[in-house]
């Protein structure tokens, strides 16, 4: 596909288009033993764009048998673990076949001193479920997420003045992963720093990218920040140029843009998730490139107070709302491709965005025109039958 049929494409689509643990009831209902089910969603009409609330709660648990074992998405396909919502494991495993990569947010990189640096979250790490993915699945890469934590401006500045300071930082980075048997790390350390010392950050990635590579051919994805408003542009697509030759895949937080507007709205709206690719691609030299793009998913939604403030709700206070509130009309937002529905408390009216079937197979329709991956934040928060479509 030429760079401006790519364009194009991206630009008709644009038109046409963490948290409380679990109680005990919640507990019970999620053990809760779930009969098994043939046909997938699509196969049993339920992906639609005028979706009813009792076909959510009767058919959110029930994932199809004979697609569990099938990948739908022909991309590349990544999900994000978190230790806080233990689901995820067992998502992984179920639909072991379905992903290409996991990444379990386990570890961060602190400072300890001047000159050194050491990984925490070691405890978290879970060899046996590792290895239970691996079995079910021997070509998923096991890639967890290295946060930067406690770095600063000055850090960051010493760690790059300082050819020995750099490399024993980068090392420390190897010996770990390399160590733990790991298929290479999922790096987040742009937007802590606000899009300054870009020259810094391009130099501490590409050390620890050509070290991850000299250890045994292990992997180097970079968490990347949305670049289109509400947000500033914080990488840009010269960031991307520079670091596509040492970065195997860019995972792009497409996610949270209600984060940005302080309003109600949708948590991911698909218009302004294909421009910030679009924003990427903008550079002539990208474009051949574009298959290291991840696409963010959000598989959490936001409720929202008259007032316009909003907490983050997962896919058991979703249903748990739906049951409760049995709404009416989930109306759907053209541009954003998302659903919504309200329901009123004495104190007013909630204003719920999550996402249905129809709003992720919008998604995966675009990722795969595109040719670009998809990168779930995070596979836990989600509802089982979601699954079908990837």
């Amino acid at each position: 596909m030429s760079r401006l049929l790519f364009l194009t494409s991206l630009l008709l689509v644009v038109a046409h288009a963490t948290l409380e643990p679990l109680s005990k009831d919640e507990k019970k209902k999620k053990n809760k033993k779930v009969k098994p089910v043939l046909e997938s969603v699509v196969e049993r009409g339920l992906v639609k764009t005028e979706p009813v609330y009792t076909e959510i709660t009767k058919n959110y648990n029930k994932y199809s048998l004979t697609h569990v074992n099938k990948k739908m998405f022909p991309g590349e396909l990544l999900g994000f673990v978190t230790p806080w919502n233990s689901h995820g494991y067992d998502v992984a495993k179920t639909f072991g076949a379905k992903f290409n990569m996991i990444s379990p947010v386990w570890l961060q990189i602190v400072p300890t001193g001047r000159g050194t640096y050491k990984i925490q979250g070691g405890h978290d790490i879970d060899a046996g479920w590792v290895k239970d993915v691996r079995a079910n699945n021997s070509n998923t890469m096991i890639l967890p997420r290295l946060i930067f934590e406690q770095w600063n401006l000055q850090h960051l500045a010493q760690v790059t003045s300082s050819p020995a300071e750099l490399l024993h930082m980068v090392q420390v980075v190897v010996d770990f992963f390399k160590g733990e048997g790991f298929d290479g790390a999922v790096l987040e350390i742009w937007r802590q720093f606000g899009g300054r010392e870009k020259p810094r950050l391009h130099q501490v990635i590409k050390a620890i990218s050509e070290g991850l590579k000299e250890a045994g051919n292990l992997a180097t994805l970079l968490v990347i920040p949305p670049g289109v408003k509400p947000f500033p542009e914080l990488f840009d697509k010269h960031d991307f140029k520079t670091l596509q030759p040492h970065v195997d895949r860019f995972i792009m937080m497409t996610y949270d843009h209600h984060h940005g507007t302080g309003k109600p709205g949708p948590v991911g709206p698909m218009d302004w998730g294909l421009r910030n690719i679009l924003l990427i691609m903008e550079h002539e030299d990208n474009d051949a490139y574009r298959y290291k793009l991840l696409y963010g998913l959000n598989f959490y939604g936001a409720d929202f107070r008259g007032d316009g403030q909003f907490e983050a709700i997962l896919g058991n206070r979703y249903i748990e709302l739906l049951k409760s509130y049995k709404p009416g009309q989930f109306p759907w937002h053209l541009k954003a491709s998302e659903h919504s529905f309200e329901y009123r408390e004495p104190a007013g009216v909630h204003k719920v965005f999550y996402p249905t079937l129809r709003s992720l197979q919008k998604r995966i329709e675009a990722a795969e025109k595109f040719k670009i991956g998809l990168a779930i934040w995070e596979i836990g928060q989600g509802l089982d039958y979601f699954y079908d479509l990837f």
